[in-house]
C-alpha cells in the first residue's frame, strides 16, 4: 500500500458535486482519514484499498485562476482533474479545451461575445497551427490539410443531445466555405453550401427536453474543394488556397415517429409550426413575403393552402408545447424562404 503524507490534497467523490477537494489528515495500512476544503472539521475515512486521486493546487496569475488549454498539460490525468479543469474554464466562458488532438466543447447555453465573429474566423486562417482551443483551429487544420498535403480530411462531430454538434458543425462548415472563398469574397456556390443548413434544420429539427433545437436525423456533409493555383495572400495567410466548388450531404436515420407522436414538453418539426403560424397571417391562403424580415430581394405571394392554425392538426397538438422560448416562427419560416 502507497502511504501518503499529511496535508497531501486529493479528489474524493460527492453525492451532489460528484468530486470535491479534500485534504489527507493521517494515514496507515488501515485507514486513511481526510477532511474536506468545504468543511474542515469533519472527517471521512477511506478504506485502504479505496483509489486515492491526487490534486494540484490552483495557481492564480495576475489574470485570476491559471486554466490550460490542452488536459494533456495536467500534473494528474484522472477523471476529477478533467472535470475540475473542464469546469474552471466553462466558467469564464472558455468552452473550447484540447486534449491531444481533440478539442472538447461545452455548450455554454447563452451567447459569447466575439467568440464567432469574421475577425475572429479570419484571424485563424493561417497556415502555422494555433495553439488556441476554438472550432475555427480544427476547421483550418482540416482546410490546410486539403490546400497543403493534398489530402481528404475528416472531422468528426459527437456528443450527447444538448451538446451543441449542430452549431459546431454550422461554424465548421462557415469557415471552411470563407477559407474557400474566392479572393475571401463568399459566392453563390458557398452561400448555397451555408443557406442548406437552414432547410435541413427545418424539415429534420425538433424540440426535445434537452435541447430546443435538436437534429432527429443524421447527415454526412461532404466539402469539395479544388486547387485554385493561387496562394493565400489575399487572405494574408502563406500557402496554397483551395476554392470550394461544391458539396453533397446524405442524410439518413430521420424520426419518422416524431411525425405522428411527441411526448409532452416535445414538438413536430420545427417546418409544421413555422407554416402555422405564417398561414394564420395570410389572407385567403396567401401569404405576402416579408412580414418580418429586412432587405429581401424580392417580395413574394405565397399559397400557404392546406395550412391553418395549428390547433387544427392533432399531429401538432399531442404536446402542451406548441412555442420555443425567444424564437418566432413567423420569422423562422421566413429566414427559410429568405
Amino acid at each position: 500500500m502507497q502511504t501518503y503524507a499529511q496535508g497531501t490534497e486529493i479528489w474524493i467523490k460527492h453525492e451532489e458535486e460528484v468530486w470535491i477537494q479534500a485534504e489527507i489528515v493521517t494515514a496507515n495500512d488501515k485507514e486513511i482519514i481526510v477532511k474536506s476544503n468545504e468543511d474542515p472539521n469533519s472527517r471521512i475515512v477511506l478504506g485502504p484499498h479505496e483509489p486515492i486521486f491526487l490534486r494540484t493546487s490552483d495557481v492564480f496569475t495576475s489574470e485570476g485562476l491559471s486554466v490550460l488549454d490542452d488536459l494533456c498539460q495536467l500534473t494528474h490525468l484522472h477523471e476529477p482533474a478533467v472535470l475540475s479543469s473542464l469546469q474552471n474554464r466553462f466558467d469564464i466562458d472558455k468552452i473550447y479545451t484540447f486534449t491531444g488532438p481533440i478539442l472538447i466543447a461545452l455548450n455554454p447555453f447563452k451567447g459569447i461575445p466575439n467568440l464567432y465573429d469574421e475577425d475572429v474566423l479570419r484571424s485563424f486562417m493561417s497556415t502555422k497551427p494555433s495553439s488556441k482551443p476554438h472550432v475555427f483551429n480544427t476547421a483550418n487544420a482540416t482546410y490546410r490539410g486539403i490546400c497543403d498535403r493534398k489530402k481528404s480530411q475528416t472531422v468528426l462531430i459527437s456528443g450527447e443531445s444538448g451538446a451543441g454538434k449542430t452549431e459546431t458543425t454550422k461554424f465548421v462548415m462557415k469557415f471552411l466555405a470563407m477559407a474557400g472563398a474566392s479572393d475571401g469574397e463568399v459566392t453563390n456556390v458557398e452561400k448555397q453550401v451555408l443557406e442548406s443548413n437552414p432547410l435541413l434544420e427545418a424539415f429534420g429539427n425538433a424540440r426535445t427536453l434537452r435541447n430546443d433545437n435538436s437534429s432527429r436525423f443524421g447527415k454526412f456533409i461532404e466539402l469539395q474543394f479544388r486547387s485554385s493555383g493561387k496562394d493565400a495572400a489575399s487572405l494574408g495567410v502563406a500557402g496554397e488556397n483551395c476554392r470550394l466548388c461544391g458539396a453533397r450531404i446524405q442524410t439518413y436515420l430521420l424520426e419518422k415517429v416524431r411525425v405522428c407522436d411527441q411526448q409532452e414538453g416535445e414538438r413536430n418539426y420545427h417546418l409544421f409550426y413555422e407554416a402555422c403560424a405564417a398561414a394564420a397571417l395570410a389572407s385567403q391562403s396567401n401569404y405576402s413575403y416579408p412580414q418580418r424580415i429586412q432587405n429581401v430581394k424580392k417580395e413574394l405571394t405565397l399559397n400557404l393552402e392546406g395550412f391553418s392554425d395549428l390547433s387544427t392538426f392533432a399531429y401538432l397538438t399531442r404536446s402542451s408545447c406548441k412555442t420555443l422560448k425567444d424564437v418566432d416562427d413567423i420569422e423562422m419560416f421566413e429566414r427559410r424562404i429568405h
